[in-house]
């Protein structure tokens, strides 16, 4: 297969740079699609956004490749493809009544220990000692969520905390195929992109675009942010993070992103959340953590 933007100069310091960038960047997607939901910006429409701009931007990368490329199975096709519109749509509609704060303990912290489970189910893999302690980690800060949920705190209700999850299960599904699909991070990302905006295309004809109604300066904005900086610079930054690093260092700084998001919509769009939530998130964040060994130290005792 076509091997894309597959750079690797060695150079651990600009990998560290590019992954940072990337994580950066998905970080300030959760407030950003926030404010979006905030401008009247249909999930729909954003998904739109969010997919079809990128998939421009990277058309000559599935071009080359293929909207059905050989020899991968049609179900890890599907299964990648929950990192697609559906995630998306999911998520702007979740947020449309959680907090930034609990849509980053729910999906970037849930997702991991989904992606796990979902292994060890489908495919036998077993789940090493020092996960399954970071993955209880991870059930203790959702449980937290749920009770900060159920005391009234904030708006969203327990509907929302399901969509939260659905889309926390989205991207682990993609993230278990992927690893089966023989395909670089770019190009599994450009075929997610192209095959979204084939997909959302219908729903737009038939139901009509509400983004006429928006002014052209927001739609500009949201457009940069969704569709270019998230959707386009971060993928090709983490898809070099990934040549330069390896997948496991790359993927290690992920557990940036609950923390960084949740300071992110306290300056932006002044999110403040309770001291529940914030232990939430700490618990969650050292779950992720350990989860993609982010201490090794740790790691090495319980290899012993």
């Amino acid at each position: 297969m076509v091997k894309a933007f597959s750079f690797n100069d060695g150079n651990d310091g600009g990998g560290y740079a590019l992954a940072a960038l990337a994580v950066f960047i998905w970080a300030a997607w959760l407030p950003a699609t926030r404010v979006a939901v905030a401008d009247g910006i249909t999930p729909l429409d954003l998904c739109l956004l969010r997919y079809g701009i990128p998939a421009l931007l990277l058309a000559p990368v599935w071009w080359r490749l293929g909207l059905m490329p050989k020899g991968l199975p049609p179900l890890v096709f599907l299964a990648m493809m929950g990192w697609g519109a559906p995630f998306v749509y999911l998520i702007s509609t979740g947020l449309s009544r959680a907090s930034v704060a609990h849509a980053s303990t729910l999906v970037p912290c849930m997702m991991p220990l989904i992606a796990a489970f979902g292994s060890w189910i489908i495919y036998g893999e077993r789940i090493a000692r020092q996960r399954l302690v970071g993955m209880g980690f991870i059930a203790i800060a959702a449980l937290c969520v749920l009770a900060s949920v159920l005391s009234g705190a904030g708006t969203a209700d327990l509907g929302t905390l399901g969509i939260l999850l659905l889309a926390a299960t989205g991207w682990a599904s993609y993230s278990v195929a992927y690893r089966r699909s023989g395909l670089t991070a770019m190009q599994a990302a450009a075929l997610v992109f192209i095959w979204s905006t084939i997909i959302i295309a219908p729903f737009i004809l038939l139901t009509g675009s509400g983004l006429p109604d928006i002014p052209l300066s927001r739609i500009a904005f949201h457009g940069t942010a969704q569709g270019i900086f998230s959707g386009f610079i971060a993928t090709i930054a983490y898809g070099l993070a990934i040549n330069r690093l390896g997948m496991s260092r790359a993927a290690s700084f992920s557990v940036l992103v609950p923390v960084l998001a949740t300071i992110l919509a306290f300056f932006w769009i002044g999110e403040r959340p309770s001291a529940l939530d914030t232990v939430a998130l700490a618990i969650g964040t050292i779950g992720v953590a350990i989860v993609n060994g982010v201490f090794p130290r740790y790691n090495e005792l319980h290899k012993r």
